[in-house]
């Protein structure tokens, strides 16, 4: 039924605006003044290069008296937007970054990220503890990952943190639930496609046995995510029963949601700095 209204009411605004939905994301502007990292000019020409690779900022090699601290970007070809997070933990944590072509295919980014963590977690001691940072359309990036990664064991001791995650899909693509906008969509935005809250990749990812294999991978309580009151990116009000369970499934039950009245968007969170206010209560206790 929530299908069929959609239909009628956004369809003709929806084909409209169907370029809008092409290059919908959650990227930010350049953050021009951090292209030095402890003196190194070079180190984000070589973030801008390695597409698809995990990059280590803090160090060139892993500090074993620190844990890990892994950043995802959101849709954006400009992963400067997590910077600040690095600059205040890069003395407390080994921060890296998974700096990833989001055009690519979801299932491609994420077959390299499950590639990239047995990498990082064979240079990592066993024990220690790995927190992952998502933010937005990354989540959607990690999730996968986790799922159709051949060793689950490969996130058994991971920490993940989700700022302003596009859980279910995302509220802006849901005009991709209609054949016409889709078949107008699909050749130019694989984004668009992972973010249909309606689409088989959404129900693989937030429902069933992908959502069984995620949390047999990742435990609950090592599990912590941070909304907005009234994102216009998320799903939370939508009616639609099983849309809105494959949110509550992205979210997980340890939520932390910031007023409205705050002033935090989504497409900034990660340079907010009432949203950092908000991640370092959650990455404190974990530092050294």
């Amino acid at each position: 039924m929530e299908n069929k209204f959609l239909e009628k009411k956004l369809l003709r605004p929806f084909m409209v605006a169907v370029t809008g939905i092409i290059f919908g994301g959650c990227s930010t502007a350049p953050m021009d003044n951090l292209l030095t990292i402890e003196g190194k000019t070079n180190v984000m020409q070589q973030v801008m290069a390695q597409k698809d690779k995990i990059i280590w900022l803090s160090s060139q090699e892993i500090r074993r008296d620190k844990p890990v601290l892994l950043l995802l970007h959101g849709a954006t070809d400009d992963p400067t937007e997590m910077l600040e997070i690095y600059k205040e933990w890069r003395w407390k944590y080994n921060v890296c970054l998974y700096s990833y072509n989001f055009h690519r295919s979801i299932k491609k980014v994420a077959a390299d990220l499950a590639g990239e963590m047995k990498i990082l977690q064979a240079e990592n001691n066993p024990n220690e503890n790995v927190t992952v940072i998502t933010f937005s359309y990354s989540a959607i990036v990690f999730r996968m990952a986790v799922i159709i990664a051949d060793d689950p064991a490969l996130f058994s001791n991971v920490t993940l943190i989700q700022l302003v995650p596009t859980a279910g899909g995302s509220f802006v693509a849901r005009g991709m639930g209609f054949p016409v906008v889709a078949s107008l969509v699909f050749p130019f935005s694989k984004p668009s496609v992972a973010e249909n809250p309606y689409g088989s990749l959404a129900k693989k990812l937030w429902d069933g046995e992908g959502n069984r294999k995620f949390y047999e991978a990742i435990n609950p309580a090592r599990m912590r995510t941070i909304l907005l009151e009234g994102d216009p990116n998320s799903l939370a009000d939508v009616k639609d029963e099983e849309v809105h369970r494959r949110y509550e499934s992205g979210i997980g039950t340890n939520v932390i949601i910031i007023p409205k009245s705050l002033g935090v968007t989504h497409e900034y969170f990660p340079t907010n700095s009432i949203g950092l206010e908000y991640l370092r209560k959650l990455l404190e206790p974990n530092a050294k």
